[in-house]
């Protein structure tokens, strides 16, 4: 099917109700910082973004109809292209554009990206400099496993003006799925193991690349024809080279595939590998894991790092012009050079690029920064107050490298120059009322001139680097974009109180979170939510004072939009490889008693204190409960109330069940649930997928808490996992916790009137 071009004609802003719910506004710069791009979304995704026939491989959302990992933001509703000289901005029309598949042209007006139209997407292309859009509804696009990690691009430009996308293998766009049905040959399904070790039955690589496989696909934007490079991968993302002739192909490959690297995110056991991918043969070249394209090397050059005796090796691969792809990658020139070091002080970051026409290398260390080259290495120390580095490139002479950085909370640029002993730094001067922190910051270096943009409190400022001085230029900008709502976003954490300390352990500290909007009304109780990390063993002495920040600087999601008075529990447990119950309790109930005695004593007391927390946490608030009086009640989500489901071990004990059945019972709220005499409200996502806290063994711990006597109401929340993140969830949580705490604060009252019968 031809694509279907949208001229000027139909580019009115559609109008009322569509665009109500835009509530989050984020900004997409091109590469040279020339054009903007606005994307408008709701702040959460709705439950409407969600496609009821989403299936879970093991921790992974996958929508069919997306063919990939369901994605965790909102999707956006409306595109605004601006920055074009002498224009106003463009505002395309589409809906549902996902952020995941925008992709920047480096030298022709094109802007590429996915919009979701019913259950499927599709690409499109739109031409700022004549204000064209044209949506490929013949072609059926492909998420795979991009968006997982939120950030990467599912898009790509190629050399000619083409476009690599991922796209729906063959079979599963023109034919239905096999359902497994009479012509499957029946076969039992036999297990065998031997131990020690824990058994678990989760699907396998096989299975998820049915689900979520793509085929890395070129796409000709004139006319829409498609043509398919690769067999069916689990992407992790794409990446053009500088010329646009290949593709860094990051993917996840079966265990036992070869060499590659294990990620860190959470436990999906996926491995990945990289590959560079010809986009004119499909000529496939496995690469190391660490793999990147180098800058400022003539032709494509890949950089990637080994970590050997005495440093890290950083080996460059420069892949020439061939007219026979599958010789020429043989025949690159590679060199290398090595970054020494001392085994505990690798690079935290590097860039490969080149300097006075020679490959160089800039890295940064625990205290220094350094310019590697064959000929020398260069060490300054690491400016004062240093924060994130971005992208480097060579500076105005061949001496030179410039750095974009962040130092002191201000944006700029760093230089390191042969032959000096200290890198020099320029940042953004202060301007009239810019004392609100820094949002964002964008920078390049185009024709030898290194460019920035900030943001602060929503505003965007342009600055240019002129001999060692940023200084502000005139130039077009977005429009002011607000931040999104946040109870701790633009002020200083509030203060902590520090807790005394248990025997042997380290101090608690509670933390006030922002009270609700003036006008609302409060809940009659307090609610005091526990976050648990394990103790760095270092006790602190001291009665309770005025301390520092909390541990996380702010609320949980799940605790915004509260009209309650809430307070933040940071609480290190001391959990040594022999510790036994009797200790984790006292830490439990010595923090928490404190934390209720303090609360009772201010002067503006907010009524009873109920205890709650999430996952882990939520076993904790409950064992709270079950041995500290002073509590009114509690709130758990997503916790594990049967440790059986976790024999091998949880969170910080490693001995197994069998070991210490009386630490796993000590933490199993149904071995307990005759304690819980007073309302336990009870919150779990019905997709929650973590083998610990499967939505049903909250159902089991709701009917023994009222079996034996108590009160306790159940919330299951329909499409949510272990973690919420839809806005009608997180609305419905947010009313729940009020209702529960006043209706906490109420029994606590008749308790108190009647004595006899707590």
């Amino acid at each position: 099917m031809p694509p279907e071009p949208l001229g000027p004609a139909v580019l009115a802003r559609p109008g009322g109700a569509a665009h109500e719910t835009v509530g989050l506004r984020t900004v997409l710069f091109r590469p040279d910082l020339s054009v903007w791009a606005v994307l408008g979304s709701a702040e959460r995704p709705s439950v409407a973004d969600h496609n009821p026939r989403t299936v879970h491989w093991r921790d992974l959302p996958v929508d069919p109809g997306l063919a990939g990992v369901a994605p965790t933001r909102a999707r956006h509703a409306d595109v605004e292209i601006g920055g074009m000289p002498g224009s106003p901005p463009w505002r395309l029309p589409l809906r549902t554009v996902l952020s995941a598949g925008l992709a920047w042209h480096p030298r022709l007006p094109l802007l590429a990206g996915l919009v979701q139209q019913g259950e499927g997407l599709h690409p499109w292309s739109a031409d700022y400099a004549t204000r064209r859009l044209t949506v490929h509804r013949g072609v059926r696009a492909a998420l795979s496993l991009v968006s997982r990690r939120p950030g990467r691009s599912v898009l790509a430009w190629c050399s000619d003006g083409q476009s690599a996308l991922l796209a729906l293998p063959a079979l599963v766009a023109t034919g239905p799925p096999d359902e497994g049905g009479q012509d499957r040959a029946w076969s039992p399904m036999v297990y065998e193991a031997a131990g020690p070790g824990h058994v678990a039955f989760v699907p396998g690589h096989a299975e998820l690349l049915r689900l979520a496989g793509a085929s890395v696909s070129v796409l000709d934007p004139a006319t829409g024809a498609l043509r398919t490079l690769t067999p069916p991968l689990l992407v992790g993302g794409l990446e053009s080279s500088p010329s646009g002739r290949r593709l860094l192909v990051e993917h996840s490959t079966a265990a036992d595939s070869g060499p590659a690297r294990r990620p860190t995110g959470p436990g999906d056991g996926l491995v990945w590998s990289r590959a560079v991918l010809r986009t004119d043969s499909g000529s496939w070249a496995a690469v190391p894991a660490t793999t990147r394209w180098a800058t400022g090397h003539d032709g494509d050059t890949t950089a990637a790092s080994t970590v050997v005796a005495g440093g890290t090796a950083i080996e460059w691969h420069t892949l020439p012009d061939g007219e026979d792809p599958s010789a020429a990658e043989e025949r690159g020139a590679t060199a290398g050079l090595t970054v020494t070091h001392e085994v505990d002080d690798p690079p935290v970051w590097w860039h490969c690029l080149t300097v006075g026409g020679e490959p160089a290398v800039v890295s940064r260390h625990r205290a220094s920064l350094r310019l590697s080259t064959a000929a020398d290495d260069l060490r300054v120390a690491l400016p004062r107050a240093l924060g994130r580095l971005g992208p480097a490139a060579a500076g105005h002479d061949a001496a030179g490298v410039v750095i974009s950085c962040v130092r002191d909370g201000r944006a700029g640029f760093l230089r390191l120059d042969r032959g000096e002993p200290v890198a020099r730094i320029a940042v953004e001067p202060p301007g009239e009322g810019d004392d609100a922190p820094l949002e964002a910051s964008w920078a390049t270096v185009e024709d030898g001139v290194p460019r920035l943009v900030t943001r602060r409190a929503g505003r965007f400022a342009r600055h240019e680097l002129r001999g060692r001085r940023l200084d502000p230029v005139h130039g077009t900008v977005p429009p002011p974009v607000c931040p999104a709502p946040s109870r701790t976003r633009g002020r200083a954490a509030p203060p902590a109180l520090v807790l005394a300390p248990p025997p042997g352990g380290e101090s608690p500290r509670l933390t006030h979170v922002d009270g609700p909007a003036s006008g609302k009304a409060r809940a009659a109780g307090q609610l005091l939510w526990i976050q648990v990390r394990r103790s760095t063993g270092t006790a602190t002495g001291g009665a309770a004072g005025e301390g520092g920040a909390a541990a996380d600087g702010g609320a949980p999601v799940h605790l915004t939009g509260l009209r309650s008075r809430t307070w933040l529990l940071d609480l290190p447990l001391v959990w040594t490889a022999d510790v036994r119950p009797d200790a984790v309790r006292q830490q439990i109930v010595h923090a928490v008693d404190q934390a209720v005695a303090i609360l009772r004593e201010r002067p503006s007391r907010g009524g009873p204190v109920v205890v709650g927390g999430h996952s882990f946490a939520a076993t904790v608030a409950l064992h709270a409960l079950a041995h500290c009086p002073s509590l009114a009640g509690a709130i758990a989500h997503s916790g594990c109330y049967n440790r059986t489901l976790t024999p091998g071990g949880f969170q910080y004990e490693r001995r197994s069940y069998w070991q210490v059945p009386e630490l796993y019972r000590a933490f199993s709220a149904l071995d307990f649930a005759d304690r819980l005499t007073r309302p336990v409200l009870l919150v779990h996502g019905l997709d929650d997928t973590n083998a610990a806290t499967p939505p049903d063994q909250a159902v089991a711990l709701y009917r023994a808490v009222v079996a034996t006597g108590g009160r306790g109401r159940l919330v299951l929340l329909p499409f949510e996992g272990h973690n919420f993140r839809h806005r009608e969830s997180l609305e419905t949580v947010a009313r729940e916790h009020d209702a529960w705490l006043t209706a906490c604060a109420t029994l606590s009252d008749h308790r108190a009137e009647s004595p006899e019968r707590t």
